[in-house]
């Protein structure tokens, strides 16, 4: 199933998850901008019904559709529908994308990047962030009741609206700086299970986060 799509499907700029650098370049993307804000998907993978992968593989004519969406869902642990897509299986963050490629959100994103908001998607984490407040505001209200109609429900302790400053991914992210933020350095350094080479594993991931800094 992954080759199959990766050799047919050129997934959008915006989709982090697919790219070089996964959430750190999602981060990156916002660097020159002063305002931003955050929509974080509730419980992104088990809101996606069986019945939406089998559509979404059959509208990219992929052999076999009912069958594998049957293969690659497993009954809901929660609230929603029956059958859904599960966390870990290694097609679920392939299946999410094209679900959500063919939704209202991804019709929403378009819309604001067409007015210069620039947005990352990475899987269930959407960051947006423009310089002028009143077209990032309605590019924020846009994508958030797209998700809505969509089924993808925004958690609402994590809705950040238009700020100056936001956190993901364990960073804080404002004009010019992304920076590992303190609570997630304080929570590495509080490990019992710390090694020299995990000390210098995670000195270099807080290097390459704040990498495009501005001086």
């Amino acid at each position: 199933m992954l080759q199959f799509f990766k050799k047919r499907v050129v997934f959008p700029n915006y989709m982090y998850h697919f790219k070089k650098g996964g959430h750190v370049a999602a981060l990156h993307a916002h660097l020159n901008n002063q305002l931003f804000f955050k929509i974080d998907i509730q419980n992104f993978y088990y809101s996606i019904a069986r019945m939406r992968v089998t559509r979404a593989l059959r509208q990219w004519h992929y052999p076999g559709a009912g069958t594998f969406s049957k293969w690659s869902c497993v009954r809901n642990p929660g609230p929603g529908p029956k059958h859904a897509l599960p966390i870990g299986f290694v097609q679920s963050a392939l299946l999410a994308s094209l679900v959500l490629m063919k939704s209202q959100v991804a019709d929403a994103i378009e819309r604001a990047m067409a007015n210069g908001v620039c947005i990352s998607v990475y899987l269930d984490d959407f960051i947006g962030s423009h310089n002028d407040p009143a077209v990032l505001t309605a590019a924020y209200e846009d994508i958030r009741v797209a998700c809505v109609d969509a089924g993808f429900i925004p958690n609402p302790a994590k809705l950040v609206p238009p700020s100056v400053a936001i956190t993901a991914f364990n960073c804080d992210l404002t004009n010019g700086s992304a920076i590992v933020t303190p609570a997630r350095v304080n929570k590495y350094l509080a490990s019992l299970d710390r090694t020299p080479m995990s000390d210098a594993g995670f000195a270099q991931y807080q290097a390459l986060v704040a990498a495009q800094n501005v001086p």
